[in-house]
């Protein structure tokens, strides 16, 4: 019994470590001078997709094993967890969206530099579940406040100063990595909570 329960959680963790490298593969195509966001559509469908799979797979595991402590805990969270990567796809998409419809010729070092923080970030945080190893929980917190926080709220500054258009897309997408640093976050906090069965405040 022990051993199928493992192996139930195995196959949900190699749908999470996908998920994660479609995510960042999502963020990487979108952060493109030429981003498309169709493109990028396609990635987070299958995403979606990857969810409903980790869903029917946590369910049938639930159902056949009744699962108790860490075990439950750990099909609790990859629920969410893999919503998480869903949404941060969206965003992904969203960014080449708006890029497309109003961004030509306005690349941004500051975008540059935030995307690639969010998706160290969503690495980090999907590693420390699948390891169930927190001890990057405070960096994966850090970045979300002192890079990416912080990056979105100059931008605002500076759009506040005297808005072009190229300041309103970096403004506009910096506002959506921003959401999707909050998910790594979340994810994070959901390998916390599977690690020591509390919630992070």
């Amino acid at each position: 019994m022990r051993r199928l329960l493992d192996m139930a959680e195995e196959e949900i963790a190699e749908r999470l470590r996908e998920g994660s490298r479609l995510a960042v593969e999502a963020l990487s195509m979108a952060l493109r001078e030429e981003a498309k966001a169709g493109e990028i559509r396609e990635v987070a469908s299958k995403l979606r997709r990857l969810h409903d799979e980790v869903s029917d797979l946590v369910m049938e595991a639930v159902a056949r094993y009744a699962p108790v402590a860490t075990d439950l805990r750990f099909l609790k969270s990859a629920l969410f967890v893999s919503y998480d990567l869903y949404r941060i796809a969206r965003y992904a998409y969203d960014v080449a969206s708006v890029t497309e419809k109003l961004g030509g010729g306005c690349w941004s070092k500051r975008v540059e530099t935030t995307g690639g923080t969010v998706k160290e970030m969503v690495a980090k945080a999907v590693d420390m579940f699948l390891s169930r190893d927190v001890s990057a929980l405070e960096e994966v917190e850090r970045l979300d406040d002192e890079v990416v926080d912080k990056s979105y709220e100059e931008a605002l500054l500076d759009v506040l100063k005297g808005a072009d258009r190229c300041k309103v897309v970096e403004t506009v997408v910096m506002r959506l990595l921003e959401r999707a640093s909050d998910h790594a976050v979340y994810i994070a906090g959901h390998a916390y909570y599977l690690v020591t069965g509390q919630t992070r405040n």
